[in-house]
């Protein structure tokens, strides 16, 4: 049957790889699965096999779902009509990730009408080409086959198949489109486990991997267990926290997960790693779930990031004390098996100083040791044998014939132990500490430059400027080397290069995307106006704009009116799409009193002092004193997220960098990729 697809081919283009990674692509279709009612969720992939002169991975990949299908009665609303202005409640195109993956997808699907109580089949063919060549509102032709069902004994269904993957052609230009280390055969099972565990170990959803069921018993250990706390923000408002907690099979990490509602699917916000020094070594794996639903999105929404917000810092605070808490309770076997160690006459590091890394290993390679020859419990003499030749063996790297020869360890604990050895690198250790070092002291030049009697006769422009210039992670890790810097340009200048350049967005008659009403005289000079690769929320990115003011200038009505004048600008230049946002910080050494008077800051951040209408473009104003505070408290918090700290590196660092803080920590919780 000919049907007529209704699209805005360009829009549609551009959100077809709107999602970071191919594997996040299929999670979307997984997700209008879940949201369709769906019990069971099929996934086959049919790899490629090895072969020189291709480089696709995939040949093709399908996922079939037992929810509600769609009737044909439905196809033109549910289906056919996407990304324009007619579909309520958004553009519909998350049914549409299918095509960052491949170029070729079929639809096929069961539906149910209520009202004529009958089944109908359709099957809808559609290529990437289709869209690529038509511009603009249309209604591009398509060739379906439907038919009305005789009979009930049918099941709804939806289906999707995905063929004619891209290939290094095509993904080594559209990153987004290269399959995703998660979908390989090797990874995709614990990847989609990880991902929709909560949907697997409540058994509200069945997933299936080329015809295997992922099984909850194949992955859980024991009984899950959850507790809910309350935690009292800045604004001492009181939110119940979640935790609910996984022993899971086959990994060794602690994976901590923030979950959020994702229209009415419970998703994977952020991912960290919880690690700790003291932790056993047979803890094992656990996977960590935190909800909550009244917690600000603002809030979760910064949690992976290096934010000045101090209820960030606090909230991540709160997750690692409670985390140490609930670990603490599994890991008393170990404290005591520790408290017996270091009072044994054989334990090798009573008088003598050393590393403590080597000491951290040290304890947990014993008590492996322990756990298979019970050497303390029995007063068996061997340890003092056994524990010097382990010290030595830490010290020369000849751990392989111990640990294979002499102690007869199984796999599992050898593994357990190399594991242990990569998170106490040294070089890792003492590169973190010369980079601390190092913007520690870029910090307290900038300071001097500021705030001593240099300040008077620094010249904004032609100094501090291009200081800064060189500087720019003081203004936040994402502007780094990956930072486009269009420095003390045009505004509109600076604007067109953005959606030009950087972005390649393009407006043009053909497209019908020409704004021809836009105002004359977007003439600003701005200082720095930076732009990273920052994703927000939904893929909005963010524009830093800095304007910089010399020390001897305090920041008054008149320098709020000029921020005023940018945000005024770039809100009329249409230049950029609607998902790029505007920060623009306002910067001094101090503030008039006037302008402290209309700065009324928002929340837990006094620095706020304008949002336009439509949310796009923020002003901040600071003094050089609150940005340099926060970031040396940044550092300090930086410096402690090592595990295992050497005492030559301390040592070190005391000698060489006696400005610096090195503090031993309880617990780590590093962010990780989802």
């Amino acid at each position: 049957m000919a049907r007529k697809f209704t699209t805005n081919s360009r829009l549609v283009n551009e959100l077809f790889a709107s999602y970071s990674t191919t594997f996040l692509a299929l999670c979307e279709l997984i997700n209008n699965s879940i949201q369709a009612g769906a019990k069971n969720i099929y996934i086959d992939v049919d790899y490629s096999e090895e072969d020189i002169f291709s480089s696709r991975i995939i040949n093709s990949l399908s996922i079939k779902d037992d929810g509600s299908g769609v009737h044909i009665d439905e196809l033109d609303y549910k289906l056919l009509d996407i990304g324009t202005t007619n579909k309520s409640g958004g553009k519909g195109v998350g049914r549409f990730a299918a095509f960052q993956l491949g170029k070729s997808v079929i639809i096929q699907t069961i539906g149910y009408s209520k009202e004529k109580k009958q089944y109908s089949e359709a099957i809808i063919p559609l290529e990437v080409s289709v869209f690529e060549k038509n511009i603009n509102v249309s209604e591009v032709p398509i060739d379906t086959t439907e038919k009305i069902l005789d009979g009930n004994q049918y099941h709804t269904y939806y289906k999707v198949t995905i063929t004619d993957f891209y290939d290094e052609s095509v993904y080594e230009i559209e990153k987004r489109k290269k399959v995703s280390e998660k979908l390989l055969k090797e990874n995709i099972e614990d990847a989609i486990f990880e991902r929709y565990s909560l949907k697997i170990f409540s058994n509200d959803i069945k997933f299936f991997i080329n015809n295997k069921r992922l099984n909850p018993r194949d992955y859980i250990i024991g009984t899950p267990s959850r507790q809910t706390i309350q935690y009292e923000d800045f604004d001492d408002k009181t939110h119940e926290i979640e935790f609910r907690y996984y022993n899971v099979r086959n990994i060794e990490s602690r994976k901590v997960f923030l979950t959020t509602n994702n229209a009415g699917i419970e998703t994977i916000a952020y991912g960290f790693e919880y690690d700790a020094e003291w932790l056993s070594p047979k803890v094992g794996g656990w996977f960590i779930y935190i909800s909550t639903p009244t917690l600000i999105s603002d809030l979760n929404r910064s949690l992976c990031m290096d934010d000045m917000d101090p209820e960030v810092r606090n909230f991540r605070s709160f997750i690692r004390q409670t985390l140490t808490s609930f670990f603490r309770s599994k890991n008393i076997e170990f404290d005591n098996f520790l408290d017996k160690l270091t009072k044994d006459s054989s334990y090798p590091y009573k008088s003598k100083s050393s590393s403590k890394s080597k000491v951290v290993l040290f304890n947990k390679l014993a008590y492996l040791v322990e756990d298979k020859y019970n050497l303390l419990n029995e007063d068996n003499k061997l340890r003092e044998i056994i524990y010097p030749l382990i010290d030595r063996t830490i010290s020369n790297g000849e751990l392989d014939n111990i640990l294979h020869g002499i102690l007869r360890l199984s796999n599992k604990t050898i593994q357990q132990f190399n594991s242990l050895l990569n998170k106490t690198e040294l070089e890792d250790i003492i590169s973190f500490s010369d980079k601390v070092a190092h913007k520690r002291e870029e910090l307290e030049f900038i300071e001097k430059l500021v705030y001593s009697e240099i300040a008077e006769h620094l010249k904004e422009r032609k100094e501090l400027h291009k200081f800064l210039e060189r500087m720019l992670w003081i203004f936040g890790e994402e502007f780094s080397e990956s930072t486009k810097l269009l420095s003390d340009k045009g505004l509109e200048n600076n604007l067109k290069t953005l959606r030009d350049d950087i972005m390649k967005y393009s407006a043009s008659k053909k497209d019908d995307n020409v704004n021809l009403n836009i105002p004359k005289g977007t003439k600003s000079i701005t200082d720095l106006f930076m732009y990273s690769e920052r994703i927000i929320d939904c893929d909005h990115r963010e524009v830093l704009v800095v304007e910089l003011k010399a020390p001897k200038v305090k920041i008054s009505a008149k320098e709020l009116g000029q921020a005023m004048k940018y945000a005024r600008e770039i809100e009329q230049s249409g230049f950029t799409p609607q998902n790029v946002k505007f920060k623009i910080l306002l910067i001094s050494s101090d503030i008039s009193d006037t302008a402290k008077y209309e700065i009324h800051g928002e929340n837990s951040n006094p620095f706020f002092y304008f949002r336009s209408s439509s949310s796009r473009v923020e002003i901040w104003v600071m003094k050089w004193s609150d940005l340099l505070e926060r970031q040396k408290r940044r550092l300090n918090y930086l410096a402690t997220t090592l595990n295992i700290k050497d005492v030559d590196v301390e040592s070190m660092a005391k000698r060489d960098f006696e400005d610096i803080s090195f503090q031993s920590t309880k617990a780590s919780l590093k962010s990780v990729a989802i």
